[in-house]
């Protein structure tokens, strides 16, 4: 079984724990089956070493004293231009035994597996999100005590890795958690937290970080504001100012989604390109959204409407199946068409009108 956002999402207590408590509290858990190393494994930082074009940033070691990049990158210029970049293999093995980590930012963007992971999260969290990914084989930490500004799901993939966790940041921050990570273990640490990882050996473990801004947490920061004011007798009312507080906030709320959805152009990676020039059969193809974020989808009357992109689309109700798959932030395959009781004609028409709006991505399957 291949590792999915959803479980993930089970480990850490299954989505009513998620939804209450991600954010705000240390949430810890193991998956307990299935396979994560074909998309998380050391096998895909092997990957990612032989096949990346070396950015700046995208990889790079993180040690004390500092690893400058030109001490295990070698760089090849003609023209003034940056024609090739390979790695220093000596010296990169050096420093990894000397204690550094290895860092691949943004890894979704050098490996399959990661990015499907982070799509996932994406539609789940309907947030922006990236991954990183830290291997180190030393008892070395290469980063100690500090916070992010983000929220943060940790997975690791192999090895182990000792952590410490405090609630809240600075000097008064109260210690919550001091374990090992083993392979398998996820956690998520909230945004603001004071976290820090020292190696126990080889290691691979993966961040996920995403910025969320439920309307939960606009509520919740609303109502505080109103509940601590400065009370007098002028302020005081029957609840009548809370009441319309809260409509105020929640048709706020519903319209900045509904904006989102219209004028979040930005599209998830992949191209269908065969298709918005000539008719080519879907078979052996694979189906996905094309919008970074879940579209605002009803079902009614027999029929799914569908609005992403700043598009309106209404296609057959039958679809529902994979319209529920897409919203998740996964792929369906053509052939795998069972749940779905329309005709292949009838199919294609769908999927035709999707295309041509520019809704959905279509992709050779492996």
């Amino acid at each position: 079984m291949t590792l999915t956002w959803d479980n993930i999402v089970d480990a850490l207590g299954g989505e009513s724990v998620w939804r209450k408590s991600f954010g705000r509290e240390l949430l810890v858990g193991q998956i307990s089956q299935g396979s994560w190393r074909a998309s998380l494994g050391w096998g895909v930082i092997d990957h990612i070493m032989k096949t990346t074009t070396i950015e700046p940033m995208m990889i790079r070691l993180s040690s004390d004293p500092i690893a400058y990049p030109g001490t295990y990158i070698s760089t090849r210029i003609d023209g003034g231009d940056i024609i090739h970049r390979n790695w220093r293999y000596g010296a990169m093995i050096e420093y990894l035994r000397s204690g550094a980590t290895l860092v691949a930012n943004r890894a979704d963007r050098m490996h399959v597996g990661p990015a499907r992971l982070r799509e996932e999260f994406e539609y789940f969290a309907d947030d922006p999100a990236w991954v990183n990914c830290y291997a180190c084989w030393t008892t070395r930490s290469a980063f100690g005590r500090h916070a992010d500004g983000h929220a943060t799901v940790i997975f690791q993939a192999e090895g182990s890795k000792r952590w410490r966790i405090w609630e809240g940041s600075g000097p008064d921050a109260r210690l919550v958690e001091e374990a090992d990570m083993h392979a398998g273990d996820v956690w998520h640490i909230p945004r603001g937290w004071d976290h820090e990882a020292t190696g126990t050996g080889p290691s691979l473990h993966w961040t996920f970080g995403v910025h969320v801004s439920t309307p939960e947490d606009l509520a919740r920061t609303a109502l505080d504001a109103w509940s601590n004011r400065a009370e007098t007798d002028e302020t005081r009312d029957d609840g009548g100012e809370l009441d319309s507080l809260v409509t105020a906030l929640a048709s706020d709320v519903h319209r900045a989604r509904e904006v989102r959805s219209a004028q979040s152009l930005e599209r998830r990676e992949g191209l269908s390109l065969p298709w918005s020039v000539e008719k080519v059969p879907y078979t052996g193809t694979r189906l996905r959204w094309a919008a970074r974020f879940p579209p605002l989808v009803e079902i009614r009357d027999g029929l799914v409407s569908i609005e992403s992109l700043g598009v309106r689309l209404t296609v057959d109700g039958r679809l529902a199946p994979w319209v529920n798959e897409w919203s998740a932030g996964r792929a369906t395959l053509r052939g795998d068409a069972a749940s779905i009781p329309l005709t292949d004609a009838e199919i294609d028409s769908a999927l035709d009108s999707l295309v041509r709006a520019g809704l959905l991505l279509v992709e050779q399957a492996e």
